[in-house]
């Protein structure tokens, strides 16, 4: 039993490619060297279904409505286990060290494919793991120390109570007690660290509270809470201490690490008081509050925006929160660009050196956006993404556009596209199918339409660009090799029109041309939005992972003003009135 299970499983579908035919004749056929299912579930989380493959090298999994990827080498892999499950059928996989991970929504027919598969490229048989069917509400408690999971088990095929002998220590050593192990059924377990509280009502006597994690889906039904009475007080005890040693506590064990008051959010709008601890984030607004597991962030993107007065902070969820029927995969801070913060962390100095290696300072201090990123970036353990190589025709990281109906900016990163405000859109660049660029032969404004796979959108269009940044977006996404329809037009075009903004020689090349119809991203060397612009070569790369360009930010919350231009040129400058 998981910590979370979907309702109405038993009514999912699944499509097994390569899996055995439902008379077994499969199982007598050499295996194939790779196998892939679609439809498939990892149990326990809101991901969706995505697709499994499995080869002689591990196996993959990938969502198909989100970007969450899950891949095991061979080597990682102890042993593998076949079990009834919500949707159909499930394989459990043990890794090496404890933890276990399972894949929901096989047919009872792969089974025999299945058998014959991982002996022959795994080299690991395919066991069927007991269940417990009967329904009992007795039996024992144990903890698996390697996997870090509480295991309840029930007894199976014993006459009277035979299930309830291993309540007590002593009897654990009676002959009787460990023929009736043997017999000894799973029934349910379920992560500690999902555990966000334990007490002892009575002496005999546990209760179970568990996170509420924001990020459930609608469909999901969500364990909060699980008693157990053991009539040994002695047993209780110790059982209280060994799950509460183990057990993340932490969300109810006092104050957060660091608040930050009254953040401006623009998705979901609002101002929030943001309560940072361990092992999640608590958003608390006017009307509603959020509270996000730090697992359940995937990206962190910090994008200055082209007006030279606003950094927006994206934090990237997966599974998305969600208000009311209303999902939200991102969540889009914005920030002033000069206001500034003193952010104290209720930390050790031991804490701050070993769990941090000393990136966080028991105070931070600088720009709002600076502080608040860096705290949330290694709180979380999450990878923090920039505009690195891009420029426009005036020197911002980000055109003006609009999607739909909703105007605002559009970010070219190394490996993909970001828009904000609303809606918060996400593109990686492995998934855009093509790019057509439309209504080229208009003077100022052009369009970008951009077809991807592997969402439940399939085109995207960015109207309304401004002509003049034609050249640098063109250069970018070619240099990219992101596909684009007509390059050698434009190409030409690009050529013959005479610099940026011109468009003659583009129109020329494509007049014919009809209007027809994000994995990690790699990391963006860190910014300052007031910092000069750095010429672009022909031979950048874009490389640097993600953890070399951030820390470069972290070392010192100033660092960046040694690269800025001179403090008269620093503030954004105003327009002037005609």
């Amino acid at each position: 039993m998981d910590a979370r299970a979907a309702s109405g499983a038993m009514s999912t579908a699944v499509l097994g490619a390569g899996g055995a035919t439902p008379d077994g004749g499969s199982a007598a056929a050499a295996p194939s060297v790779s196998r892939t299912f679609g439809n498939i579930y990892l149990a326990g989380q809101s991901s969706g279904s995505g697709v499994l493959k499995l080869g002689a090298n591990g196996l993959s999994w990938k969502a198909k409505e989100t970007t969450r990827t899950l891949a095991l080498a061979r080597s990682e892999v102890s042993s593998i286990s076949w079990l009834r499950a919500t949707r159909g059928w499930q394989v459990r996989v043990a890794i090496r060290g404890g933890a276990s991970i399972r894949f929901d929504g096989f047919k009872d027919s792969d089974y025999s494919g299945l058998a014959t598969f991982f002996p022959a490229t795994l080299g690991l048989p395919l066991t069927r793991a007991k269940q417990a069917v009967r329904g009992w509400s007795w039996g024992e408690v144990a903890i698996n120390r390697a996997s870090g999971s509480l295991e309840f088990r029930t007894g199976n095929g014993a006459e009277g109570n035979a299930g309830r002998v291993l309540s007590s220590p002593a009897a654990a050593q009676d002959a009787t007690a460990a023929a009736a192990n043997a017999r000894m059924e799973d029934a349910f377990e379920v992560a500690l660290g999902s555990v966000s509280n334990v007490q002892m009502p009575s002496k005999n006597e546990l209760a179970l509270d568990f996170h509420v994690d924001d990020t459930a889906a609608r469909q999901d039904e969500c364990l909060v809470e699980v008693r157990f009475h053991v009539s040994d007080e002695t047993r209780a005890a110790s059982l209280y201490e060994s799950i509460k040693s183990r057990a993340d506590t932490s969300a109810f064990a006092g104050e957060s690490i660091c608040t930050f008051l009254d953040m401006p959010v623009i998705v979901p709008r609002g101002r929030y008081d943001v309560d940072l601890f361990p092992n999640h984030v608590k958003l608390h607004g006017k009307s509603v509050d959020f509270k996000i597991l730090y697992s359940s962030i995937s990206r962190l993107f910090l994008l200055p925006k082209p007006d030279g007065q606003h950094v927006a902070f994206v934090v990237s969820l997966d599974p998305p929160i969600r208000q009311g029927n209303t999902m939200y995969p991102h969540l889009v801070f914005q920030f002033d660009l000069e206001d500034a913060i003193d952010a104290r962390l209720q930390l050790s100095a031991e804490e701050l050196s070993s769990k941090y290696n000393g990136k966080l300072a028991a105070t931070e201090r600088g720009e709002t956006w600076r502080v608040f990123s860096k705290v949330v970036r290694h709180l979380s353990g999450t990878s923090l993404h920039m505009p690195k190589s891009f420029l426009t025709s005036r020197g911002h990281r980000a055109v003006r556009t609009a999607l739909g109906a909703n105007e605002g900016f559009l970010f070219f990163l190394d490996t993909s596209f970001f828009f904000v405000n609303k809606p918060p859109t996400y593109i990686r660049f492995d998934d855009v199918e093509e790019i057509d660029f439309r209504r080229l032969d208009v003077d100022r404004r052009f369009d970008m339409h951009v077809s991807v796979s592997g969402s439940g959108t399939g085109a995207f269009l960015f109207s309304n660009i401004d002509r003049s940044e034609f050249d640098a977006i063109l250069r970018f996404l070619d240099g990219k090799g992101v596909p684009i329809e007509h390059v050698e037009a434009l190409r030409a075009g690009n050529v013959g029109g005479g610099g940026a903004g011109s468009g003659s020689g583009v129109a020329a090349a494509i007049g014919a041309v009809d209007d027809e119809d994000d994995e990690d991203e790699s990391s963006d060397e860190d910014f300052d939005p007031t910092a000069a612009p750095k010429p672009r070569h022909d031979d950048d790369d874009g490389g640097g992972g993600d953890d070399a360009a951030a820390d470069a930010m972290d070392d010192d919350a100033d660092s960046l003003a040694d690269e800025a231009l001179p403090e008269e040129d620093m503030r954004p400058k105003k327009k002037s009135k005609s």
